[in-house]
């Protein structure tokens, strides 16, 4: 049974739009009340965008009059949200699983793009999600610098597998190059984002706390403060997890759970992946950490399993540290 729309949006937005967002289109669907009374597809570009706003005030549903309301998709949101934001509607980006999870609770089974966007303009208007800001430009210009260190260790990495593979010696020199010429940008741009983040008092405080974690060093903090952003967008440390796509996914058949859990995945890749090595480490270094690894494998839980669960913990504790403005303390988090 549907549970009463909560006061906020329910009584201030006669509409609430709800968008189901693809690289390449924005699946749109315009409530009015509780009643879907407009569909429409538009491409996912500057030109679809400004379609999306016409098709708005055509309908009447102005800023005034409309929350906005669409899932996280991989970056693929962030154009449309930063357009709807700048023409004053609210606009609130939710992470997937919450979505999902709504779809459950009201039964919905029919799985089509259009019927996504119908429930997600409902979840807008009933949950009133918080409401989405855009990054700072000194946020966004961090974000770019992080991704691009980040792209580049993958390619250390390919690059290392080939040379590694190689046997011709022309081809084995063509590799070690290039790999040279990669490790030197690597360098530049790791010395690029600690500028970048001394030159700005919050990112500097923000990345500074983080540093204090044991397992995590600068650059990692560069990409947990640029990916997870300001902590005050969760209401917890499991939700912030669940954004990078940490949280365990059960393999569940009738009433009987099977296998072991295994991470979501759906959520932010590079803040989960950014979470990998620092976790290795933390098992090592970190008290809290460690205890919570030591724990979990006295209780027979495997390598990765447990490595997971420390990516996840190790989350939870940035997500602490950085929600409640003080360095790292391993009395306040317990290992379990």
């Amino acid at each position: 049974m549907d549970k009463a729309p909560s006061s906020s949006s329910a009584d201030r937005f006669t509409f609430s739009l709800g968008i189901d967002v693809g690289k390449a289109s924005l699946e749109l669907a315009l409530r009015e009340g509780e009643k879907t009374v407009a569909k429409t597809t538009v491409s996912n570009d500057s030109d679809g965008h400004e379609t999306l706003l016409d098709w708005l005030q055509d309908r009447g549903a102005n800023s005034e009059k409309t929350c906005v309301c669409m899932e996280a998709s991989g970056d693929f949101e962030k154009a449309i949200a930063q357009r709807l934001y700048e023409k004053d509607y609210r606009v609130s980006v939710v992470n997937p699983r919450r979505i999902k999870g709504y779809a459950s609770s009201q039964l919905q089974r029919t799985k089509t793009d259009s019927a996504d966007a119908s429930l997600i303009a409902r979840f807008g208007r009933r949950e009133d999600p918080r409401v989405w800001e855009p990054p700072s430009a000194s946020e966004s210009r961090l974000q770019e610098l992080t991704r691009a260190r980040q792209a580049l260790k993958k390619e250390q990495t390919r690059t290392q597998n080939r040379l590694d593979e190689a046997e011709d010696e022309a081809v084995r020199r063509a590799h070690s190059g290039l790999l040279e010429e990669i490790e030197r940008q690597i360098e530049e741009l790791e010395e690029e984002i600690e500028e970048h983040i001394e030159e700005d008092p919050k990112l500097e405080e923000r990345c500074s706390l983080l540093d204090t974690i044991p397992g995590v060093g600068l650059q990692t903090a560069a990409i947990v403060v640029s990916e997870l952003g300001s902590p005050e967008r969760f209401e917890s440390a499991r939700q912030a997890a669940a954004y990078a796509g940490l949280v365990p996914s059960h393999h569940q058949s009738g009433t009987s759970v099977r296998g072991n859990p295994q991470m979501s995945k759906i959520g932010n890749g590079r803040l989960r992946r950014a979470m990998y090595f620092p976790a290795m480490a933390a098992l090592r270094f970190n008290s809290a950490v460690k205890a919570f690894g030591d724990r979990l494998k006295e209780r027979g839980k495997e390598k990765m399993v447990v490595i997971g669960a420390a990516m996840r913990k190790l989350l939870h504790i940035c997500y602490g540290v950085l929600k409640s403005g003080r360095p790292f303390d391993a009395s306040l988090h317990p290992g379990t």
